[in-house]
């Protein structure tokens, strides 16, 4: 397509002899003598390149450079004049102007300067569309990764939040707005923050770390299952500026298994009986609780197994677990057992004794655990049991 280029100037020999010249170079020129006329060309066609004079009757080459910048015009704008200043030629370059150039003007310097100002236009338009392009293609990538299910959130080398999807509101907990531009570490959540060892494992590889099951332990959401999935964010640069984390919800799936699977044995226990398959789930929910658990049964039905199950499935896993054997203790020894017992408490104490209570504390503040054997009931957490025979012959719990 052929430029439009458009001359403005108040001298018709001017306008004349520059239309002459830049239409045997195969341009669209259009000429204007004055302001108003100049406005309504622009207006009309929306030239490439501005050639104008300064002075134009009771308007200047000057205003006309005001209002180009006013209609967000990308032409360039030549200003030439017959009466060169400091002030006028500050102002016009202040403006934007693309050159300025003095009178008389030979042929050579006209092409010259006219080739210049039609690749800086083209320069410009290429920026525009480039712009317009990489905005049209960040909104469609927006609502993609706004119409994920997954959520997904883009964390940088500093564990500071880029980027996160509405998904991660239902899935995680916690909304975007909330978490964009804080440290993921130390947002304050309801989960463990199962994520970060994947998180930091990514920024410290490099690597991807596909598919990652784990368990969220997370307050508002029961036994929630997940699929996380860390891979650095990749730039045209050697360095990663960060990673992207994703996380599946797979709750209902991993429920929907472990309905269909039927379980031959749990942690120790082993069992494939419809019963079995009830206690198992038993045992699994009572692990995420942190209530006292009180089992029974007779001699050798598994009772410490369970309590075992208990414990080692729960978040407690790690902490200490204190078993006491009560049926093998006699009854004037159970207190001491498990209270404990300064020297000379009564006939024998020849030495304090930590009893198991006191060891449990010790280790890690708080009893988990205390278990007897036998007829008698595993407890769990904070309880101490002995049992007596009253005179009807029934017994009972102290």
């Amino acid at each position: 397509m052929k430029s439009k280029i458009l001359i403005v100037d108040d001298e018709e020999n001017i306008r004349f002899g520059f239309k002459m010249i830049l239409a045997d170079q195969g341009h669209d020129v259009m000429t204007a003598m004055d302001f108003d006329s100049a406005l309504k060309i622009i207006s009309d066609f929306n030239p490439d390149l501005i050639i104008t004079d300064i002075i134009l009757g009771g308007y200047t080459g000057i205003d006309l450079l005001h209002e180009i910048k006013n209609r967000e015009l990308t032409c360039p704008v030549i200003m030439i004049t017959g009466e060169p200043n400091m002030e006028t030629s500050t102002e016009a370059v202040r403006l934007g102007a693309f050159d300025y150039i003095t009178k008389p003007i030979r042929k050579e310097a006209l092409l010259r300067i006219t080739t210049h100002g039609l690749k800086h236009k083209q320069l410009l338009d290429n920026k525009k569309q480039l712009e317009m392009d990489n905005l049209r293609v960040r909104h469609k990538m927006e609502a993609i990764f706004q119409s994920l299910k997954d959520a997904v959130i883009t964390i940088d080398h500093n564990l500071q939040v880029i980027e996160a999807n509405d998904a991660t509101k239902n899935i995680c907990g916690f909304s975007a707005k909330d978490i964009i531009g804080k440290n993921f570490a130390e947002v304050q959540t309801y989960c463990d923050k199962s994520c970060m060892d994947i998180v930091k494992k990514t920024l410290k590889t490099q690597k991807t770390i596909g598919e990652v099951r784990i368990e969220c332990r997370h307050s508002e959401q029961n036994r929630q299952v997940v699929l996380l999935t860390g891979s650095p964010l990749r730039q045209g640069g050697s360095k990663s500026p960060g990673m992207v984390l994703v996380v599946r919800d797979i709750t209902k799936l991993t429920n929907l298994e472990r309905q269909l699977k039927e379980r031959h044995q749990f942690h120790r226990i082993i069992g494939k009986s419809s019963r079995m398959q009830k206690l198992y789930a038993l045992v699994e929910n009572l692990s995420e609780t942190d209530s006292t658990a009180l089992i029974t049964g007779e001699t050798g039905t598994g009772k410490e197994l369970v309590a075992h199950a208990i414990h080692y499935n729960s978040p407690r896993k790690e902490k200490p677990f204190v078993k006491v054997n009560c049926s093998a203790l006699a009854e004037n020894l159970l207190e001491s057992e498990l209270f404990g017992h300064v020297k000379g408490a009564f006939t024998g104490a020849v030495q304090n004794k930590t009893g198991r209570f006191q060891m449990g504390a010790a280790l890690m503040g708080q009893v988990k655990t205390v278990a007897n054997r036998g007829v008698q009931p595993y407890l769990h957490r904070f309880c101490a049991t002995s049992w007596q025979d009253n005179p009807a012959g029934k017994g009972y719990l102290t």
